[in-house]
């Protein structure tokens, strides 16, 4: 589910920079617990706001409606 490396994330409202890394999602689905590994997400280093790219959070809500997880994304 991760990006290029080469992906960015603008600047956070706080004026710092969200920095890319990846992170484990728990959730639940039809009442099991579900990991999600390697998910991306950025983060500001200044005030710890997360955001998520629209393609990354379609892709979480798939699995939360017991989909298939798709391809990584270029």
């Amino acid at each position: 589910m991760a990006l290029s490396a080469a992906s960015r994330y603008d600047r956070c409202p706080c004026a710092g920079h969200y920095e890319r890394r990846t992170v484990e999602v728990q959730m639940t689905v039809e009442g099991k617990p579900v990991v999600v590994e390697g998910v991306e997400q950025g983060r500001c280093p200044m005030c710890r706001s997360r955001v998520y790219r629209a393609v990354v959070l379609e892709a979480l809500e798939g699995v939360m409606r017991a989909r298939r997880l798709p391809e990584a994304h270029a």
